[in-house]
C-alpha cells in the first residue's frame, strides 16, 4: 500500500472516530425524558347500601355533621335566629380561651360581688334562669362553667362577662371577634347569656361552634356532667333532655319566647369499632319552657337512631393496591400503590369522589417514594388525603441507552 493511501485510510479512520465522538458526546449531553405517570383509578366510589332521608323537623331549623364525612344535611331557612341559651357554649369557649383548664381542675377563683348579687335576685324575680350566689361567695371557675352550662345560669354569664372583660359590653365584643375568625356568618351577640333577641345564629354555625367548643377537653368535660355540687346552690343539674341516650355527650339547651326550644347536642357511635362524633343542632322547636325541649330533644333524636342505621365502615379498595403506573423510555413499567388503606366512616348510599395527583417526576425515584396523592371528597364536603408511592426503584438511565437511543 503506497504512502498516499496509508495517509488516505488513516485520515478516514480518524474522521470516523472523531464522529463517532462527536455523536457520543451529543447523546450523552442530550436531556434524559422525565417518567410519565398516569392514573388507573375511577372516579367514584359509592358507599354500600341504599341512600335514605333523614327525618327533619317539621318546623324551625336543624343541622347535622358526622366527623370524617361532612354535612349531613340540613332544614329550614339559613337565616340568623335569636338562640337563647345556646349563646353561652360561645360565652364558655371564649372564657376557656382566655382562662385555659384542665379536665375537672378548678382553675383560678371569682368572688361574687355584691352587684353580682343584685344580679340574680332581680334575674330571679323575673324568672329568668338562675344559680343561687350570695355576696362574698367564692366560686373557682369550673363551679361558674357548671352553673353556666348545666342549669344554664343567666347571671352567671354576666358574672363570667364582668370577671373576663370588665363589663358585658366589652365581653361581647369579643364573642363576636371570636364568631368572625371561626366564620360564623349568621352569628351575632348582643348579651352574654341569650336572654337579648339580639343573640343570634344559625343551625349550622351553631353544629360549627359546638363542634370547635367539643374539641377542649375542660368544656367537653362539663357538658357530659349530669349534676354537680356548687357551694351555696347546692347540687345543680343538666337540662339537656337527652344526655346520655343514643350516644349523646352535651352540649346545651335554650329557650325563650323568641328562640322557643333550642338544641345542640353532641353524640358519640361507634361503627367497625372506630368512634365518630355527631354534632347536630334543632332550632325553634314549639312549645313552653319544658315541652319545647322535650320536643327539640325528641328530634334530635330521632336523627341520631336514623343515622345510627345508617353508617357503615368504608375501606375503599386501594390500599397497597395499584392505583397507577409510572412509565419511562429506558426501564419497565413500575406501579404505584397507595401508601396506606383509607378508611372512614360513610353513610349509605354516599358517592365519594376520588381524584389522583401527581407530581412532576425526575428519575432516580427511591422504592416508596411519594409521587402524588389520592384526595377523597365526600357529599358532606368533607376531605382526606393520602400519598401514593412507586413500589420499587426507578434508576437513571444507563450509559448504552443513553449512547443508543434513537433522535
Amino acid at each position: 500500500m503506497s504512502a498516499q493511501a496509508r495517509r488516505l485510510l488513516l485520515g478516514g479512520a480518524v474522521a470516523v472516530v472523531l464522529a463517532l465522538g462527536v455523536g457520543a458526546a451529543f447523546q450523552l449531553e442530550r436531556t434524559v425524558p422525565a417518567p410519565t405517570v398516569h392514573g388507573e383509578l375511577p372516579s367514584s366510589y359509592r358507599v354500600p347500601g341504599r341512600a335514605g332521608s333523614l327525618p327533619w323537623p317539621e318546623e324551625g331549623q336543624a343541622a347535622l355533621y358526622l366527623s370524617g364525612f361532612g354535612w349531613l344535611g340540613s332544614t329550614g331557612s339559613e337565616t340568623s335566629v335569636p338562640i337563647a341559651s345556646v349563646t353561652k357554649i360561645m360565652t364558655a369557649l371564649v372564657i376557656l380561651r382566655a382562662h385555659p383548664l384542665r379536665v375537672r381542675m378548678p382553675g383560678p377563683v371569682i368572688t361574687v360581688s355584691a352587684t353580682d348579687f343584685e344580679l340574680y335576685q332581680s334575674e330571679l324575680a323575673a324568672g329568668d334562669s338562675v344559680v343561687k350566689v350570695e355576696a362574698g361567695e367564692t366560686l373557682t371557675e369550673l363551679q361558674v362553667l357548671e352553673g353556666l352550662l348545666l342549669p344554664s345560669g343567666d347571671n352567671l354569664a354576666v358574672l363570667l362577662a364582668n370577671w373576663q372583660a370588665g363589663s358585658e359590653a366589652d365581653f361581647v365584643v369579643q364573642m363576636d371577634q371570636l364568631a368572625t375568625f371561626l366564620h360564623l356568618d349568621h352569628t351575632h351577640f348582643t348579651d352574654s347569656s341569650g336572654l337579648e333577641p339580639g343573640s343570634v345564629s344559625s343551625a349550622r354555625d351553631l353544629v360549627a361552634l359546638a363542634t370547635v367548643a367539643m374539641r377542649n377537653p375542660a368544656f367537653a368535660s362539663i357538658v357530659a356532667t349530669p349534676m354537680a355540687i356548687l357551694p351555696v346552690a347546692g347540687t345543680i343539674y343538666n337540662y339537656n333532655p337527652i344526655l346520655g341516650q343514643d350516644g349523646v355527650i352535651g352540649v346545651k339547651t335554650g329557650w325563650t319566647a323568641n328562640s322557643l326550644g333550642c338544641l345542640v347536642f353532641a353524640a358519640k357511635e361507634s361503627v367497625d369499632g372506630r368512634q365518630v362524633q355527631l354534632v347536630g343542632a334543632v332550632l325553634g322547636q314549639p312549645g313552653g319552657p319544658q315541652s319545647s325541649l322535650v320536643a327539640a330533644g325528641r328530634e334530635a333524636a330521632a336523627l341520631l337512631v336514623a343515622v345510627e342505621a345508617e353508617l357503615h365502615p368504608v375501606r375503599l379498595p386501594v390500599g397497597g393496591t395499584t392505583v397507577g403506573q409510572v412509565t419511562s423510555n429506558w426501564a419497565r413499567r413500575i406501579t404505584v400503590r397507595a401508601a396506606r388503606r383509607i378508611q372512614l366512616i360513610g353513610v349509605s348510599g354516599a358517592r365519594l369522589d376520588l381524584r389522583l395527583r401527581f407530581r412532576r417526576l425526575r428519575a432516580p425515584l427511591g422504592r416508596g417514594e411519594e409521587v402524588g396523592s389520592l384526595t377523597v371528597k365526600t357529599p358532606g364536603d368533607f376531605s382526606s388525603r393520602e400519598p401514593v408511592a412507586v413500589a420499587r426503584r426507578l434508576a437513571n438511565p444507563g450509559l448504552w441507552w443513553r449512547l443508543t437511543r434513537s433522535h
